[in-house]
């Protein structure tokens, strides 16, 4: 067995690290380092989401698999990116606070529903902050970037592109670029649907954008800020994010209006000074109820996709990739909400 893995993203990069590890022999083959979802993404993990505060998809799967995930990388890298830190969410309204009681009580969800608290000083938030336990923060960038020296150094990464019409099929195997392989994963994020021609994983794309500014007026740094936006502190400066658009020119550059909408939405909570430091986007991919997808890609023996992260990607890649793993190594099914098949019977029924 011989795997190439296309991407190095979080999806991509979680699953060579698991394969490897395994024992497995992969290649990953990605583009030069530029402005994608996985190093953009400020990398929150919010066990508690959407205006009704409840659990994410799989959550009691995901989250005890990305601590462990990013633990080991930290410890066997030798590097500094994951931090667990509360989140303070903005209640407005007897209803929101109402929802919250319930889910302070819900069995579901009462590990995270923590209590309702004034601001810390220095933020003018609206209402009253709703503590949140088990979230967390991933410094995304820097865990990519330290899997590809990772990978660089034992010979297992290459610079480049791989274009589905150079690969060659030679009875079960593929060959690219005269190296033969037995499966190729397809962890192309948004891209994947256009790149293999394959209208079932059409996406609904979104942009992000997100800021990296200074606030030498806020001194506190214990947990994360959430106002429909939010504000969290890594590595001296403070990440405010983030947008969501659906059309644009670049995907890699940010818009002045994403911008201003994030500084506006910051200034009515607080009134101290604003250093920009930089802004940045790129592009989500969300298919099939912002769920991830991976597993074998039907009609097409030995490719497989790993895709659909979503603004997720933190929480779920991990515990994905070991399902992955699984079904590559040892032939175990993927879960029918994993699976790409169920994709190309809506697109049948259509």
């Amino acid at each position: 067995m011989r795997i190439l893995i296309v991407g190095q993203g979080l999806a991509g990069s979680s699953l060579a690290w698991r394969l490897i590890r395994r024992g497995v022999d992969c290649l990953v083959v990605d583009r030069p380092v530029g402005e994608t979802a996985s190093r953009v993404a400020a990398g929150l993990v919010n066990p508690l989401t959407g205006r009704k505060v409840r659990p994410e998809w799989r959550q009691a799967e995901c989250l005890p698999e990305a601590d462990a995930y990013y633990t080991e990388t930290e410890r066997e890298l030798g590097g500094s990116w994951w931090q667990k830190t509360p989140i303070w969410r903005e209640l407005v309204g007897e209803d929101q606070e109402e929802i919250w009681k319930e889910r302070q009580s819900d069995p579901e969800s009462c590990s995270y529903a923590g209590p309702v608290l004034p601001w810390p000083e220095g933020w003018q938030g609206e209402g009253r902050a709703a503590y949140t336990r088990g979230s967390a923060v991933l410094h995304a960038e820097a865990l990519v970037n330290a899997q590809r020296v990772w990978l660089q150094g034992q010979g297992l990464f290459r610079e480049g592109e791989v274009a589905p019409e150079e690969i060659e099929r030679q009875g079960d195997d593929f060959i690219w670029q005269g190296e033969r392989f037995t499966h190729i994963v397809w962890c192309t994020g948004y891209e994947v649907a256009s790149r293999l021609q394959l209208p079932a994983l059409e996406s609904r794309l979104s942009k992000g954008t997100i800021v990296d500014i200074e606030l030498p007026g806020l001194a506190w740094h214990a947990g994360i800020l959430h106002f429909g936006h939010w504000l969290v502190h890594w590595g001296g400066v403070w990440r405010l994010g983030a947008t969501y658009a659906w059309s644009w020119d670049d995907p890699g550059a940010a818009e002045e209006t994403a911008v201003q909408e994030l500084l506006y939405s910051l200034r009515q909570r607080y009134e101290g000074e604003i250093g920009i430091v930089r802004a940045r986007a790129a592009v989500r991919p969300i298919i099939r109820y912002s769920q991830p997808v991976a597993g074998p890609l039907p009609g097409m023996p030995g490719h497989y996709v790993f895709s659909g992260l979503g603004s997720r990607g933190v929480t779920t890649s991990p515990w994905v990739s070991q399902l992955l793993v699984e079904h590559l190594v040892n032939g175990t099914a993927m879960p029918e909400d994993v699976d790409p098949a169920p994709l190309w019977k809506r697109l049948a029924r259509k």
